[in-house]
């Protein structure tokens, strides 16, 4: 089988479990449904308003009609709105998912960076210096990180850099208050007049990509591309350092089996160099496993790292479905979920051609 037709058949495989996701997250939102109206204009109703947005939602029609409208609402971003508070009416989901997603993003893609950078040489050197010191004292490292507990963790990092710190220097330390300090780098007072900088948008968000390191570098404010970067980094590390461990496990595992096998036996006998044999042969066909098991966890971090997003203050996806949670905001959970989905079914499909690619067997199977 070709790997475009590979391709096409996975992704015909997602629709299925999409709505079938679509389907649960229906019959969720309709388990209290005073809640869901209420939060769908994000304000206290008159009676008038209230059967207002029963019509708008076709409460009044039969199950089948709520559920196409529904689905309609939920693939093209109308997801409602976020629930009222004291200082807030309630504000669209799709924009606080815009808001929210792109830090999340960008503590995923840093921690896997820092993932991969460690987990990649240690599991190749454990595996091909099997039982010697150095394989015993990577494999102690990988699992001593993997068994801290992040909250703990994340606590010991920020008592390290936070301020007054004597350890590192004051332009390295870090408050743990959040993605930047927007105050200090996007609002700008000139002539007598406040002005937002021209990476900046009203509610603390960026553009034009929404990364905000990367709008900031292409503006070229560097004073606030560093600070975000500062703050960007202390989470990253955390992650980063306490998922690597078991990378380093599953890609020592993998190598020491394909290490063993006939061809890398015959590719050795025939005098090629041992590191090509390790370059071109044993580490690409090494690298499936481990990649099912990084792709998935890549997955996880993109949904949200609610706890090291919460102790650092990170305005991501976690932090969000942590207040959603404890503040009983349906709608959001709803659409967290759905977006949580999307995420891991896209990883997985992205995790099957990887793997596909690395092993053409698999296309077979």
């Amino acid at each position: 089988m070709k790997l475009y037709v590979y391709i096409i058949r996975r992704l015909l495989l997602m629709i299925p479990v999409l709505l079938g996701v679509v389907a649960i997250t229906f019959a969720l939102s309709h388990v209290n449904i005073n809640l869901l109206i209420s939060e769908y204009e994000g304000r206290i109703h008159t009676p008038q308003a209230r059967q207002a947005v029963i019509n708008a939602l076709h409460l009044n029609g039969n199950f089948l009609e709520q559920y196409l409208y529904y689905v309609v609402a939920v693939f093209t971003g109308n997801w409602g709105y976020t629930a009222p508070s004291d200082i807030d009416p309630g504000s669209p989901v799709v924009l606080e998912f815009m808001r929210r997603f792109p830090p999340t993003a960008e503590l995923a893609i840093v921690a896997t960076l820092i993932m991969v950078a460690l987990s990649l040489p240690l599991g190749i050197l454990s595996a091909v210096k099997k039982d010697r010191l150095v394989d015993q004292a990577t494999r102690l490292i990988a699992m001593f990180f993997y068994s801290i507990p992040v909250f703990w963790f994340g606590l010991i990092i920020i008592l390290i850099i936070g301020p007054g710190s004597k350890i590192v220097p004051p332009w390295l330390q870090d408050s743990g208050t959040g993605q930047l300090n927007f105050q200090q780098y996007a609002i700008i007072y000139k002539n007598g007049v406040y002005t937002l900088a021209p990476w900046a948008v009203q509610g603390g968000l960026s553009r034009p990509t929404g990364f905000l390191v990367i709008d900031t570098a292409l503006y070229g404010d560097w004073p606030a591309f560093l600070d975000a970067l500062k703050h960007l980094m202390y989470p990253s590390i955390v992650v980063g350092v306490t998922s690597f461990g078991v990378f380093v496990r599953y890609l020592r595992s993998s190598m020491l089996e394909t290490l063993g096998q006939d061809f890398i036996r015959t590719a050795k006998s025939k005098g090629v160099p041992e590191r090509y044999v390790i370059k071109k042969h044993a580490r690409r066909n090494s690298l499936g496993p481990t990649t099912t098991i990084m792709g998935l966890t890549i997955a996880g971090l993109l949904a949200g790292v609610v706890v090291t997003e919460n102790i650092f203050g990170w305005p991501g996806m976690g932090t969000w479905l942590y207040d959603a949670a404890v503040s009983d905001d349906l709608v959001s959970i709803i659409a967290t979920t759905f977006v949580f989905t999307i995420v891991i079914v896209i990883a997985n499909l992205i995790v099957d051609i990887l793997y596909a690619y690395l092993d053409p067997r698999v296309r077979l199977e």
